[in-house]
């Protein structure tokens, strides 16, 4: 059965700048509970939610003014077949306090789409230098089928992830049956994938060929 659409659109409009809700030291809120308690949802923040029975979830937990392009990162890789899950905070300069971090973000509907599919991809910027991907999550042999995809499209790839591994169970990505890939982008990569429109079709059409890749050839009960 297919789930009901859920979109809230934003009252603000998105910054334009990279960066600007880029965390900074702990979390504000310990869940996602306590961040919804605290901000009025379509003004201070959005979600993307599209169920359609497709065995590839695609996240972005941290969209919007938090980790600006990983919204239009996700959208394009899921396109109109993957189940996608968006989270975008609207709060421009502001917005890393609406960072809840991956393996505490538990809003019902993204944990819905999660344990409703079969394996999990997940966008993040991160800051270091450089334009690369570091390629992590809990599925290890879909993690490294997705970095030598990645490579093969002539974008730098590493993995295992040593500083951002992203390997906790209750990490959202790791949720599905099989588990999950996160892809730690640097900003550099993620603002060159915001202006050109061909290297964006390249990363996200090599991300979406590894998880079918993936999920055709593994066998049931698989993590």
């Amino acid at each position: 059965m297919k789930r009901a659409i859920l979109i809230l659109l934003p009252l603000l409009t998105a910054c334009s700048a990279y960066g600007p809700g880029l965390r900074r030291g702990g979390d504000t809120y310990k869940d996602f509970s306590a961040l919804r308690a605290a901000n009025v949802e379509g003004r201070d923040y959005s979600r993307e939610v599209y169920f359609r029975g497709s065995p590839v979830a695609v996240f972005a937990p941290h969209g919007g003014d938090i980790e600006p392009a990983t919204s239009r990162l996700a959208r394009v890789t899921a396109g109109k077949d993957f189940n996608l899950y968006i989270f975008n905070g609207w709060l421009g300069r502001d917005s890393g306090r609406l960072h809840v971090t991956a393996s505490h973000f538990d809003d019902p509907e993204a944990v819905f789409i999660a344990t409703s599919s079969a394996l999990g991809v997940s966008f993040h910027a991160q800051a270091d230098r450089g334009s690369r991907v570091c390629v992590g999550g809990a599925n290890r042999a879909a993690a490294q089928l997705m970095a030598r995809r990645l490579e093969d499209a002539g974008f730098a790839a590493e993995t295992p992830c040593a500083r951002l591994p992203g390997t906790s169970a209750g990490n959202i990505v790791n949720r599905p049956v099989y588990g999950g890939v996160q892809l730690e982008i640097t900003l550099r990569l993620l603002a060159s994938l915001e202006k050109d429109e061909a290297d964006l079709a390249r990363f996200s059409e090599a991300v979406r060929m590894a998880a079918l890749e993936f999920v055709s050839t593994a066998p049931k009960g698989e993590r």
